[in-house]
């Protein structure tokens, strides 16, 4: 039998873990205006503020908005007040979960579905098996047919590998380190969170990280850039080399937990990865090169956590006999060609990208949430636009490039995921753009694979090659598109950079 609580019990535990004080909330309506799953939704996140402000919380749990919502925290970002929306959103999900008071809508049976698998190959491995994941994922939800033609192209490319995925060879020699850290997250999923009150923030672009040629740097590839990513992989790589930079990889990184961690256990959110910071720190490392938008998002959310808490470091230190100092400084793709200058890129420059209009798309992890996601301008950010223009491409001006994609809900959403990312293309093509800039393996995902199927359905935008920037950055300073795996792409993206 369900144990009953009281709604204000309820209410307080939200109040906990989020630290929000929920009577601030004036449903000035920001939340649900920028939402992109808004129309998905029965309860939009104004409502849901609302249904938890007046003591509903049980009504929000039953919510089938929990199961749309795709954590591209714009909400929280946009609020007036300072509320912490999107971990409210998340919080509510965790209690819904553990409470059994959840929607009965098809969405919480196929997102629950992809948040347990994935969780359960990564507690077993320490990362992520891409093919454990999607057949735990079939058997569970019965959509053996879904993506099935995707999944034979990307083994027969070897970006997926069956033999890896029944040994686990692929994955963490310290595995009694993340069992401990499963355990410890399952005994407590919040810790108190800091009390919010509303102020005026304001945004500070964060000073650039100096890089040079010669320098060696850390490199998290993450779980993806080991699997069906492997073409962002090549193309980093090759990047580096042309730059002059070598990349020495975290020894034993674990999966980070984007994005089912967050989704579902807020500990075990900060705690996965935050034993990358204490690794990466323990091998002396200054920075590390995090080319996922949603890892990046996690271990910089994770290292602020540990700066801020001592506790916080007591625990992960019992977990990893490690001590951190958070020397280890975790940045993207654009942070790095910033360091490097648009001078140095420009004079590196053999085949000028020759004006192609570019879609830049950042996305919403890599710009949110701008406390710590400091490197650009949440709302308008230009630094990848900057960096292409030093090398001859000709970006347009368009209105979608922070919106959400979706993220991680590629195969649980299929449906909402075409439909994001058809006002993304519509948008990027409306106004001249010919193909889309990414510096994320999930926007790719959603943008690239999710492409025929979404000109299907709308079948009003044309063919849009979406290219990593690393792919631009490495062929304008001489690399063939062969040596960038462009081949691997499902949108055909080789004709239009062959001839530069």
């Amino acid at each position: 039998m369900e144990q009953y609580i009281r709604p204000n019990s309820l209410k307080q535990q939200l109040e906990k873990a989020t630290g929000n004080n929920y009577a601030c909330c004036y449903q000035c309506g920001k939340c649900t205006a920028g939402c992109p799953a808004g129309g998905f939704m029965d309860n939009p996140p104004a409502r849901i503020m609302r249904l938890v402000q007046a003591g509903h919380v049980e009504d929000a749990l039953k919510s089938d908005s929990l199961w749309y919502c795709v954590g591209c925290m714009t909400c929280t970002s946009r609020c007036p007040q300072n509320l912490e929306i999107a971990g409210t959103m998340d919080a509510l999900r965790e209690m819904s979960l553990k409470s059994g008071h959840s929607s009965s809508d098809r969405a919480q049976k196929l997102v629950t579905a992809f948040h347990s698998a994935f969780l359960k190959t990564v507690r077993k491995s320490g990362r992520l098996q891409e093919l454990a994941l999607v057949n735990s994922y079939k058997l569970k939800t019965r959509s053996f047919l879904q993506d099935a033609g995707a999944g034979v192209k990307m083994i027969r490319q070897g970006k997926i590998n069956p033999v890896a995925a029944i040994t686990s060879r692929e994955g963490v020699h310290a595995k009694e380190q993340i069992e401990k850290i499963f355990r410890i997250s399952e005994q407590e999923s919040h810790s108190h969170a800091e009390r919010r009150r509303p102020v005026k923030r304001t945004f500070r672009i964060d000073p650039p990280v100096k890089i040079e040629p010669g320098m060696t740097i850390g490199y998290y590839p993450g779980c993806s850039l080991s699997g069906t990513a492997k073409d962002y992989d090549i193309s980093i790589k090759r990047m580096c080399e042309r730059l002059g930079i070598r990349l020495r990889e975290i020894e034993d990184w674990n999966c980070c937990g984007a994005s089912s961690a967050h989704a579902t256990n807020h500990k075990l959110s900060v705690l996965l990865p935050a034993r990358n910071q204490a690794l990466a720190d323990s091998q002396g490392m200054d920075y590390v090169l995090a080319p996922c938008a949603a890892c990046l998002n996690r271990q910089v959310t994770a290292r602020k956590a540990l700066m801020e808490s001592a506790e916080l470091r007591a625990e992960l230190e019992g977990i990893t006999g490690k001590e951190t100092s958070c020397r280890a400084q975790f940045i993207g793709v654009m942070q790095l060609l910033e360091g490097i200058g648009t001078e140095v890129l420009a004079r590196k420059t053999v085949k000028p990208l020759a004006e192609l209009p570019l879609a830049c798309y950042y996305g919403c992890l890599l710009v949110r949430p701008f406390e710590s996601m400091g490197y650009d301008d949440p709302e308008n950010p230009t630094k990848m636009e900057s960096i292409l223009e030093a090398m001859g491409a000709k970006p347009v001006d368009w209105a979608y490039k922070v919106e959400c994609c979706g993220a991680g809900l590629t195969m649980a959403q299929q449906e909402m995921i075409e439909d994001l990312t058809h006002k993304i293309a519509k948008n990027a093509s409306s106004n001249g753009a010919t193909a889309f800039v990414v510096a994320c393996p999930l926007c790719h995902t959603n943008l690239d694979m999710r492409q025929e199927g979404m000109r299907k359905r709308f079948g009003d935008t044309g063919v849009m090659p979406v290219y990593y920037i690393s792919d631009l950055v490495s062929i304008a300073c001489g690399a063939s598109p062969e040596e960038v795996a462009l081949d691997k792409h499902f949108v055909p993206a080789v004709e239009m950079v062959r001839n530069l």
